[in-house]
């Protein structure tokens, strides 16, 4: 006996959806980047890098929004200003515990990857759907987040050298 679906969901619903999850992400990339700046300040190239991240979180953030925009639906209101007082106030009660940079590198090179394939499968479902100028601003962010885990990647030996010194 086939079974019928009750709450079809079109390309363009999966689409959307995937779309404000990626924002989703994004958010969460701007809280935390907010959340550890204050503590890697031993940490000179890890902190530019941070910020360079934070600035590329944001606009990332903005250009999903606009695909939302683009296609009748809005963004849900950010609430980066809120998350960031009480991140930043999380972080300065914790003390920036410098043993928690290798670990915290390695969950962001994990997020960074995550990032890049939310964006895959976001350009593969835009081109499904004939939606050649967002695939085409997707590849973008995509090869943003791309140099940006290489740029982390290369950073590597010197976080590593600079926790041991400090350690």
């Amino acid at each position: 006996m086939a079974r019928t679906k009750t709450t079809d969901r079109s390309a363009l619903d999966i689409y959307l959806d995937a779309l404000r999850d990626h924002l989703s992400i994004e958010s969460k990339a701007i809280e935390t980047a907010l959340s550890e700046l204050p503590v890697c300040e031993q940490y000179p190239g890890l902190c530019r890098r941070m910020e360079q991240d934070l600035a590329m979180g944001r606009s990332h953030a903005r250009e999903i929004t606009i695909l939302l925009s683009r296609h009748g639906h809005p963004a849900p209101v950010p609430h980066e200003t809120v998350s960031s007082i009480l991140s930043t106030v999380s972080g300065l009660l914790h003390g920036g515990e410098a043993r928690d940079v290798l670990k915290n590198v390695l969950v962001a090179s994990g997020y960074r990857a995550h990032q890049i394939t939310s964006l895959q499968m976001l350009i593969a479902l835009a081109r499904q759907l004939g939606f050649t100028q967002d695939a085409s601003a997707l590849e973008c962010l995509k090869d943003e987040e791309a140099a940006s885990a290489e740029a982390l990647e290369s950073l590597m030996p010197d976080i590593v050298s600079q926790y041991l010194a400090a350690n």
